[in-house]
């Protein structure tokens, strides 16, 4: 078969691509591993802000939101200490959203192959030429396309097939990612009111090593939850023994929903396109390193790198040079970002539970420095200035010293993938062993052990 492209994974950031290209009347195949039925059902925290919807004109129906939230909200070790953090968001369905996503891309013209896996890429001319996909218990089919575009996840199905000379081949560090566990469950008892407009996220270095337990309330009576933990992947830590551990004897329920995955918690790809392929999604590691946080940076993602596919093949073909731009507006608009935090998340990583109680309890940071964070990236001056008129008084004295080198790397970071992003893909080399001599130099800094790299 023959198509203008080929797409695999039909999540969220697949079926924003085929809803993109299929609405540009492209002939558009998207490749999935579940059954129609199951397009949508995929374990996380559920939660997004409106604003990543709003970036790319998309109206999402009522009918795909379970809960609206008001804000985040951020809890010590000992959960007597908290800060809210303003911002609108949702908790969607996603069964419901990924269904609807579906219908709206196959209503505009995109064909599925569901219940199929990627078992083979043919390269020819330094360019993908086709794909071979087969289902279970079916024949193999070779789907060729103009371009073809990776949506499939944590582990690229896609792009791990490679060439490993194309940059977009790039292969992370283990601790680059987070392991999750979660559950669904219907609480006997109802959450706090005072809670209940609110993601919680809890910082307990002993419950989440590397990351973070959290509690998304999904129901008006408060007793729907989305409850569970990440833990960074270094082969110590597993994180639904850790739930068992410290958080099912804290919610007792029926279970609705359970399930685990990997999340990529890192800078993204140096390059989303390369030759006639584009990466979006967790595939590109679009999502945000400290929140983990990854539907809305996905569908950015899938916007972008879809939108300027789009344009190439109107124009004659797609190759990096054509979409190189892709880039350029993905690291304007949340790449650089992700580099600053990315920064902020190995130091983060190292804090004891001692350093979180100590942070929350004196009010170091308050919720609109955390909002600006999220949003920007950045970390101000305003904390640095509140940090340095209470060290005297409180007597951290290395914590003043410690932002200040995170900040510097975080900026670092952040200018190389913003105003400093190559202009062309002659370019991207050399701007790519910068950007990891920095992130190595850093490491070694704080003393931050990278662990080792993946092989898909």
């Amino acid at each position: 078969m023959k198509y203008d492209v080929v797409i695999v994974g039909a999540g969220v950031a697949g079926l924003e691509s085929a809803i993109v290209l299929a609405s540009k009347d492209f002939k558009v195949a998207v490749v999935e591993s579940k059954p129609a039925e199951k397009i949508g059902d995929k374990t996380c925290g559920d939660a997004i802000g409106i604003h990543h919807f709003e970036k790319i004109s998309l109206e999402i129906p009522s009918k795909v939101i379970d809960y609206k939230y008001r804000g985040v909200k951020i809890y010590s070790p000992s959960e007597k200490h908290g800060l809210i953090v303003p911002g609108e968001g949702v908790s969607v369905n996603r069964i419901r959203f990924g269904q609807w996503l579906l219908e709206e891309a196959m209503n505009k013209g995109a064909e599925l192959y569901d219940s199929h896996v990627l078992t083979d890429v043919i390269i020819k001319n330094d360019r993908v030429e086709e794909v071979r996909v087969k289902k279970v218990d079916g024949p193999v089919v070779e789907l060729k396309a103009k371009a073809f575009i990776d949506a499939s996840g944590a582990s690229p199905a896609l792009r791990s097939k490679l060439p490993d000379t194309w940059p977009i081949s790039d292969r992370p560090f283990t601790t680059d990612f987070n392991i999750a566990y979660r559950e669904v469950i219907r609480s006997v008892n109802p959450i706090p009111e005072e809670d209940s407009k609110y993601a919680l996220i809890y910082l307990n270095a002993e419950v989440a090593p590397g990351g973070y337990w959290w509690l998304f309330p999904k129901s008006d009576d408060r007793v729907v939850l989305n409850i569970g933990l990440g833990v960074v992947w270094n082969g110590v830590y597993n994180p639904r023994h850790n739930y068992e551990k410290y958080l099912k004897p804290r919610f007792r329920g029926d279970l609705i929903h359970a399930g685990g995955g990997i999340v990529p918690t890192r800078r993204p790809l140096p390059t989303l396109v390369w030759r006639n392929v584009g990466v979006v999604g967790d595939a590109a590691y679009t999502v945000n390193p400290v929140h983990g946080g990854g539907i809305g940076s996905s569908l950015e993602a899938a916007y972008i790198v879809s939108t300027y596919f789009g344009n190439g093949l109107e124009a004659g073909g797609v190759d990096e040079k054509k979409v190189w731009e892709a880039n350029i507006k993905y690291m304007q608009a949340y790449g650089a970002k992700q580099a600053g935090l990315d920064i902020l998340r190995m130091y983060l990583q190292k804090l004891s539970n001692d350093d979180f109680e100590w942070i929350l309890k004196n009010k170091i940071v308050d919720g609109s420095s955390v909002y600006d964070l999220g949003v920007k990236g950045e970390l101000g001056e305003k904390i640095l200035h509140t940090v340095s008129a209470m060290i005297k008084l409180l007597g951290k004295p290395s914590l003043l010293n410690q932002l200040r080198i995170v900040r510097s790397y975080m900026n670092r970071l952040m200018s190389l993938h913003s105003t400093e992003y190559p202009k062309s893909p002659e370019e991207l080399p050399k701007w790519m062993s910068l950007v990891e001599n920095i992130v190595e130099e850093y490491a070694r800094t704080i003393g931050f052990d990278r662990g080792r790299k993946v092989k898909w």
